[in-house]
């Protein structure tokens, strides 16, 4: 018998921002995604419970950009929702 486990990077989710934002390191100025990327623990390559969430506000062309943290992630993906 023999078991099967590991971590497991998920699709990360984007959100598009609604305002546009230049980036310094490819000098483009367009509208900056917030991104979620997730690992879970995975039994059998089936995802089971998350391990870690990082949040980031990337730019879209040339994905330099920070780590956000996850209520400034929740802020601002609800004002995108609202608009």
């Amino acid at each position: 018998m023999f078991v099967i486990f590991g971590l497991d990077d998920a699709k990360p989710e984007i959100t598009v921002s609604t305002f546009t934002n230049h980036c310094y390191h490819c000098n483009n100025t367009s509208k900056w995604h917030y991104v979620k990327h997730q690992t879970s623990f995975s039994l059998f390559f089936l995802p089971v419970f998350p391990v870690k969430t990082k949040y980031y506000y990337l730019c879209p062309i040339c994905n330099h950009g920070d780590e956000i943290s996850s209520n400034e992630y929740d802020r601002m993906t609800q004002q995108n929702y609202q608009r």
